[in-house]
């Protein structure tokens, strides 16, 4: 399956692994909601970080969580050794530039199908300070409600959305701030755009 909104990224993600298997059976998707709609029967995914109806890594979270043993490959024009770590730390099997040569790509698309793992060597040690790193320890829970912070959704509100109590999400909230190191909601939702923009 491959998920990217722009055509010829996907025509050439498709030449990629047609070179790996030339009777391989491909779906594309050019949104989050299309994909999840079709994952269920994927042998394998390559999927954007920007698609329309997911910024960032929200996207990778989302289809991880719901897809947990489906070998995922982001290919990304978002090329940050931060975005790399973040990337392998979410789940994926590799993270691939747009830049990658179809050589490379096929490699990438042949490691992930064989449920290795494709990630640069290069990707540095992780910074505890940076925005990526602390958004990174949140957990799929946490993401949900801080992405709901964001909507300008108050506590009450994510409860009832989330079908959890307020005094679940009131922990919720004060574990986010604690672990992206913040003071309060808006800087978080900051927080959260700056990693994604």
């Amino acid at each position: 399956m491959i998920v990217d909104d722009h055509p010829m990224c996907r025509q050439a993600t498709g030449m990629a692994l047609r070179l790996v298997d030339s009777d391989i059976c491909l779906v594309e998707a050019d949104t989050l909601g299309r994909a999840r709609d079709a994952a269920s029967g994927a042998v394998m995914m390559t999927l954007d970080l920007g698609l329309p109806d997911s910024r960032g890594l929200r996207g990778l979270a989302t289809m991880r969580e719901e897809f947990p043993d489906l070998p995922m490959l982001v290919i990304t024009g978002a090329t940050h050794p931060a975005i790399e770590r973040e990337v392998a730390a979410i789940g994926a099997n590799g993270y691939l530039s747009k830049a990658a040569s179809i050589g490379e790509m096929t490699a990438a698309i042949r490691c992930v199908i064989d449920r290795g793992y494709w990630f640069s060597d290069d990707m540095g040690e992780p910074d505890e300070d940076d925005a990526f790193s602390r958004l990174a320890s949140l957990t799929p829970a946490q993401m949900r409600v801080l992405e709901a912070m964001e909507g300008g959704r108050l506590n009450k509100q994510i409860a009832h959305d989330l079908g959890l109590s307020v005094i679940t999400i009131k922990a919720h909230v004060k574990a986010i701030l604690r672990k992206l190191d913040v003071t309060n909601r808006t800087q978080a939702i900051l927080m959260l755009r700056e990693a994604e923009s």
